[in-house]
């Protein structure tokens, strides 16, 4: 890629539990150092990064590089997704993964080390792939947001609720795995009526309900290692009728190298759409970002965005 266009770095400087305070300058600096105009703008509250992606799209920008973990990313692509077909521009993407969920990088080999990363902008392939899309209602409203990595309800909820209120400085897989074993200990599994691609599949006793565009979530749970992000499918996990212990030693214990699905109260579809309603208000984790309906349908948009990889992907 030559100089101009300009790159629009969007930085979550809280990100990484406040690691990019101090290392974002560098960041922009080494691009700068390998010729880009950086045009940088820093977030400063919950889902800034969404308007200026939108403004950055407006302005017809070619390039955004996210840095910051994946709830930067997730409201990135929303505000990309929100604007694009109105500008008809649909920039490159670039993924600095610096943050507590940075799963979605190990599903696109999107390299830790940021000088990689960037290295990508000039030296990666540009690859069309999926996004999800889920429509949520409560009583009086109606909203959607899209996402790339993972969309669940039930337990997932309740643990990114307490992941996003604890202190990041213990990393991604402990932070994780802290909150998931705080989460067991008060959550209450509830019966949820499921629909996958127009058909009703279960209403029994659900622990947690996902629809997987990535292939890991919750700081390195391999929870999905059939899901591509370029097929067109979304691969629904659910976890029914099984109490907190067996949860613990079947799921939680194996889960991290994707054996979970070994056992017998873990079900696994592939589709494109999940229907999941509820007399009751449920938690859903959206990209490691908390939402709160009573109804969610989940879509599966085939090569919505395009994104800097690795060549050899």
């Amino acid at each position: 890629m030559s100089q101009s266009p300009d790159i629009y770095a969007i930085i979550n400087p809280c990100a990484g539990h406040g690691l990019l305070r101090k290392l974002w300058p560098q960041i922009v600096e080494y691009m700068k150092t390998k010729g880009f105009n950086v045009i940088v703008q820093l977030t400063r509250k919950r889902m800034h990064a969404c308007c200026l992606a939108r403004d950055a799209v407006k302005n017809r920008a070619q390039c955004i590089v996210s840095v910051g973990g994946e709830g930067t990313f997730n409201e990135i692509v929303n505000g990309i997704l929100n604007s694009a077909a109105e500008s008809k521009c649909m920039p490159d993407l670039v993924m600095i993964p610096v943050g507590t969920g940075t799963d979605l990088s190990r599903t696109l080999h999107i390299p830790r080390d940021y000088e990689k990363a960037i290295d990508l902008i000039s030296g990666g392939v540009t690859k069309l792939i999926d996004v999800g899309k889920t429509v949520f209602r409560s009583r009086n409203k109606v909203w959607k947001r899209y996402f790339v990595n993972v969309f669940d309800i039930g337990l997932g909820g309740n643990v990114v609720r307490i992941a996003n209120n604890i202190p990041k400085n213990l990393g991604g897989f402990l932070t994780f795995l802290f909150s998931s074993l705080i989460a067991l200990l008060s959550f209450k599994p509830r019966k949820l009526p499921i629909w996958i691609d127009n058909k009703l599949i279960d209403e029994g006793l659900m622990t947690i309900i996902g629809a997987l565009n990535g292939q890991y979530f919750g700081g390195g749970m391999h929870a999905a290692p059939m899901a591509s992000v370029v097929d067109g499918n979304l691969e629904f996990i659910y976890v029914k009728d099984t109490n907190i212990f067996k949860l613990v030693s079947n799921v939680l214990a194996k889960v991290y190298k994707g054996r979970h699905l070994e056992y017998h109260h873990v079900y696994h579809y592939q589709g494109k759409e999940l229907k999941v309603k509820s007399d009751k208000v449920f938690l859903a984790d959206i990209d490691g970002e908390e939402e709160k309906a009573h109804e969610a349908v989940v879509t599966i948009v085939p090569k919505a965005i395009k994104i800097k990889m690795p060549r050899d992907q």
